[in-house]
């Protein structure tokens, strides 16, 4: 099954879904209960602004509120900043995420590939620096990277920054899959912030909340927050994604069993796939990259287990496979499912 993005099982009953880079701990109780009480609210419009909200965001990212903008999930800032901007030519990595080119075709605008190279195992290096020159107007790195998982050595991410700056180049750096990785605060581009930059950051994966859609957009510019603010529709956040947005940065202590769990299970996965003789490549991210048998997402949906078919993706061919990091129990059904398939 070739899908477009992970998690489409609405067709499917009793499935292992691996698809989906979802936390496996689930949504936090608190959230949840934030979101039932606020129901009532769906009566009236929410706040425009996600005043409440960017506050404790701004508290959080040590930045002034009007430097934030809150959205419909990543993919909604996405689009907006593209249609924001207008830019004419862009820089996108590639194997990554494919909404950023979506949205740049969307918008008219033509996009130059920076191939990622298998036997680097998909590392971002300085070779991205020559392609950044002043023709550039737009630029997308993803780290940890979707579906690689790489993260981008955060010094290297220091001097893209600063190209893009003297090129008055915007990077949007996105870090929905930062908060999965060990040491994230050290690994992000906040350090290097500049008037050029944008960091892109969900509650969905991480919260375990696709369904209710938040994210948010810190900019080095109160000018370019406002730009990506006016492309968009006038209620971007729901009530209940507020709610949602304002408990869950609460939950301190479910990030670092998060972390923990992530990281073991990641180890665990990788290991025992390398043991079945299967590539798998360094990965930081909740999910795994992987290579194997071209029929081996067909064999594994006829035994219940759905994972990730990556051959869509740019740069990527037959073969290439994303899994979802999840818990022990459904891990081990996924390397169970995996030994049959190799073994015939």
């Amino acid at each position: 099954m070739i899908q477009q993005h992970g998690g489409n099982i609405d067709r499917l009953e009793n499935i292992l879904d691996l698809s989906a880079n979802i936390n496996p701990l689930g949504l936090p109780e608190r959230v949840r209960a934030a979101i039932a009480e606020s129901i009532p609210d769906a009566e009236r419009y929410p706040d425009p602004g996600c005043t409440v909200l960017r506050e404790r965001l701004a508290d959080l990212e040590q930045i002034p509120a009007e430097n934030i903008v809150c959205g419909n999930g990543a993919d909604d800032l996405i689009f907006r900043i593209v249609h924001a901007l207008r830019p004419k030519k862009a820089l996108v990595t590639a194997p990554t995420f494919s909404e950023y080119s979506r949205a740049l075709a969307e918008a008219g605008c033509g996009t130059d590939l920076h191939f990622l190279r298998e036997e680097r195992g998909f590392e971002l290096t300085e070779e991205i620096l020559q392609q950044l020159d002043e023709n550039v107007d737009i630029c997308f790195i993803c780290t940890p990277n979707n579906p690689t998982g790489r993260l981008a050595d955060p010094d290297l991410l220091g001097k893209i920054a600063r190209k893009c700056l003297e090129n008055s180049t915007i990077l949007v750096c996105d870090e929905c899959f930062l908060g999965f990785a060990e040491n994230s605060p050290y690994l992000s581009l906040r350090q290097y912030l500049n008037d050029s930059c944008v960091i892109l950051k969900a509650f969905t994966k991480l919260f375990a909340m696709p369904g209710i859609r938040l994210g948010w957009a810190i900019c080095g510019s109160s000018s370019l927050a406002k730009r990506i603010v006016e492309s968009g529709q006038f209620w971007p956040v729901s009530s209940l994604a507020q709610a949602a947005g304002i408990a869950a940065l609460d939950e301190v202590g479910y990030l670092g069993r998060t972390v923990r769990l992530i990281a073991e299970e990641r180890r665990f996965l990788r290991a025992e796939m390398e043991k079945m003789g299967v590539k798998v490549y360094e990965s930081q991210a909740n999910f795994l990259l992987f290579r194997s048998r071209p029929d081996l997402g067909e064999k594994l949906l006829a035994q219940g287990i759905l994972i990730r078919d990556c051959r869509a993706f740019a740069g990527l061919s037959p073969g290439y496979y994303r899994i979802a990091v999840r818990d022990h129990e459904e891990n081990s059904a996924f390397l169970t499912g995996l030994r049959r398939c190799l073994n015939g």
